[in-house]
């Protein structure tokens, strides 16, 4: 009896032994979770500290911009009173003989002042205002191309305001189709943009591009000029040549003319019949819908331009001999049926005018302003989009001390 009664306790024992280790180290461990809670919230402390003083300095910075900024335009404030006065001066000693030389000196100098201080006059940032919705014809609306001013600078107070924002447009372009193309690269976005120009002869579809390519990078850059279709390009349907020269993702695509030209010269020519012309349009809706369902940004834009300002470029053309080259005998072809060719446009305008792609009509009188124009409306579209740069899929501190032990 004895025996048991020890067995017994023994065995109570152990188990209270047993109770206690377990509870030990359950206390053990609650130490170490508040420990690590505690630690933790040191480094959440820390973060948040860093984070207020960075904000802090942010905030700091920026008031320091705003002031330089009001100084910078006080400054040319100064610049510009200061040219009106030297050309009032000018005005003063006009009786006053001078030689040819330095009066041609005197004009130089007082235009160069006054051109310079409009310029810095203006806010040679980018305007927060768009004119992807100035230009943009209302999808489905009449189109009457007469009322539009081919001479027109809209959301533009003059030239010199352009020629102060190009520096930032430049940067702007060449950071928003960096990020395209590496998120298309490093992310595998879809994400593109095609710029199609459409217009009559010497509306500068080509002047645009180069002004447009200029800025940008060839790697992201796919550039094609649509000229009358090929032998093997008639044995396909007319979109056929179109499709195997879109852009890829993360590339920006421009088309010289395009899939329009289908329509346009087919009418006026009477290349088609007006049955077949009448389905190319729904053919080209349905083409310009699948790639904006594949990610693509379309930005169409017709670069309208007067009879008048045709002329004179024709002519110009003619009289430089190195521009003879550009001359094209059938361009005056083309020219004697403007009417017919401004009606096959308008008919391509609210035909071929979407949701997904609709049209802009870019008054190309003014060159500086259609080129302007064109590069505003596709960095817009690279906004739209706001394509980032993708994370890299590796260890960054691993990869640090690969390189460094190099």
């Amino acid at each position: 009896m004895a025996q048991a009664k020890q067995g017994k306790k023994q065995a109570k024992q152990e188990k209270q032994a047993k109770e206690d280790v377990k509870a030990e180290k359950l206390e053990q461990a609650a130490k170490g979770d508040k420990a690590r809670t505690k630690d933790l919230k040191k480094v959440v402390r820390a973060k948040a500290d860093k984070a207020v003083e960075a904000t802090k300095a942010t905030a700091k910075s920026a008031a320091k911009r705003a002031k330089d900024f009001e100084a910078e335009a006080r400054r040319a404030q100064e610049e510009y009173q200061a040219a009106k006065a030297t050309a009032k001066a000018v005005l003063k000693v006009e009786d006053t003989e001078l030689a040819p030389e330095q009066a041609k000196e005197l004009v130089e100098k007082v235009a160069a002042q006054i051109v310079a201080a409009e310029a810095a006059a203006v806010d040679s940032g980018i305007p927060e205002a768009g004119l992807t919705e100035v230009l943009r014809l209302k999808p489905g609306a009449p189109v009457d191309l007469g009322a539009l001013d081919t001479r027109g600078t809209p959301g533009v107070g003059n030239r010199a305001q352009v020629e102060a924002q190009l520096p930032a447009l430049a940067a702007r372009v060449a950071e928003l189709q960096e990020r395209l193309y590496a998120a298309a690269v490093g992310g595998a976005s879809p994400r593109r943009v095609l710029l199609v120009l459409q217009g009559m002869d010497t509306s500068g579809k080509g002047g645009t591009v180069r002004h447009v390519v200029s800025l940008l990078d060839p790697n992201g850059t796919r550039l094609k000029a649509f000229k009358a279709p090929t032998a093997e390009e008639l044995e396909h349907d007319f979109l056929w040549r179109v499709r195997n020269n879109v852009p890829e993702a993360g590339q920006i695509g421009i088309f010289d003319r395009s899939q329009y030209e289908d329509v346009l010269v087919a009418k006026v020519r009477k290349l088609a019949l007006p049955m077949h012309i009448g389905r190319r349009y729904n053919s080209i809706n349905r083409f310009e819908q699948s790639l904006a369902d594949e990610g693509c940004v379309i930005v169409k834009c017709f670069l309208h331009i007067s009879p008048e300002e045709q002329r004179e470029r024709l002519l110009a053309r003619l009289e430089d001999p190195n521009k003879h080259w550009k001359y094209n005998p059938t361009d005056v072809d083309d020219r004697l049926l403007w009417p017919d060719f401004q009606e096959a446009y308008r008919i391509a305008l609210e035909r071929c005018g979407t949701e997904a792609a609709p049209w802009h009509v870019i008054p190309a009188d003014r060159k500086w302003y259609r080129n302007y124009a064109v590069l505003r409306l596709l960095i817009e579209a690279l906004e739209s989009i706001d394509p980032q740069y993708p994370s890299g899929h590796f260890d960054l501190a691993a990869e640090r001390a690969r390189v460094l032990a190099s």
